[in-house]
């Protein structure tokens, strides 16, 4: 018994391609799963890392704008000064005591009332205005009483009793007291 011979038609299976018009044998390659994986890994790596400097620089611009934003006020309340004999008064809210932004808001209302000489954002100003907020600095642009709002999203603490410079500071997006003062963005030097 013989083993049929193949046709023409079956040819062997090879990974060299003749080409009829070049006559030296050219290799095909191709990317193998294991490589395809390792580069799919170096680029997640890549991307972790890239975005996680993102949010570095995100919190880091956060900073610096609060620290301007507390500057600009603290300069706001000077003009106030030289004008009225006395700084805005509002003794409600003390920063050694009072760690919640959310108890801000009634010291930024009388803060935001006498700097900027309305107590509405769109309202045109009833007396001087001494600073002209970023619509995102406001608490909210279309309602009565709002106050100044700190790049993230909470109320700036102010206290002053009308004769000595005031206190403004931001918590710097911490809810809580304790430890995480030393993180606060404030107009007087940190321990």
């Amino acid at each position: 018994m013989t083993t049929p011979t193949p046709g023409t038609f079956h040819q062997p299976k090879s990974n060299v391609c003749r080409d009829p018009l070049f006559p030296k044998p050219v290799r095909l390659s191709a990317f193998t799963l294991v490589e395809l994986l390792g580069v799919i890994t170096i680029i997640g790596i890549l991307a972790g890392l890239t975005l996680g400097a993102a949010g570095a620089v995100r919190r880091h611009g956060a900073t610096s704008q609060a620290k301007a934003e507390i500057a600009a006020l603290q300069a706001a309340c000077e003009r106030f000064f030289a004008d009225n004999n006395a700084y805005p008064n509002n003794t409600s809210v003390n920063p050694s005591s009072s760690f919640s932004p959310t108890a801000y808001t009634s010291a930024g209302q009388t803060l935001f009332a006498a700097l900027f000489g309305a107590n509405q954002y769109g309202l045109p100003p009833s007396s001087k205005r001494y600073f002209e907020p970023k619509p995102s600095m406001v608490s909210s642009t279309n309602t009565a009483n709002p106050y100044f709002v700190d790049p993230w999203g909470y109320a700036y603490g102010y206290n002053s009793d009308g004769t000595y410079a005031p206190l403004i500071w931001s918590t710097a997006g911490q809810t809580t007291g304790g430890a995480n003062t030393n993180k606060w963005i404030t107009s007087w030097p940190m321990k």
